[in-house]
């Protein structure tokens, strides 16, 4: 089950990052030239908030099967 679960985590992440990429992309390059709008620089804030909080729920449930795997 662990592998399965971790497996189907990454795949969860990789859709939503790879839905998200081109958008990031187009947001990280106006952020560059500074040519954000309010809300371009907004929805660029939460989509890098999404992404970390992604990333520690990724982290958590490493943690969590590495902890079932060793006991």
């Amino acid at each position: 089950m662990e592998n399965r679960t971790l497996e189907q985590l990454e795949a969860a992440l990789d859709a939503v990052g790879n839905a998200l990429s081109p958008r990031v992309e187009e947001l990280a390059h106006k952020s560059t030239e500074g040519l954000l709008t309010p809300e371009e620089s907004e929805e660029y804030a939460e989509i890098i908030q999404l992404n970390d909080m992604l990333s520690l729920i990724k982290l958590q449930a490493e943690a969590f099967w590495s902890v079932r795997a060793a006991s």
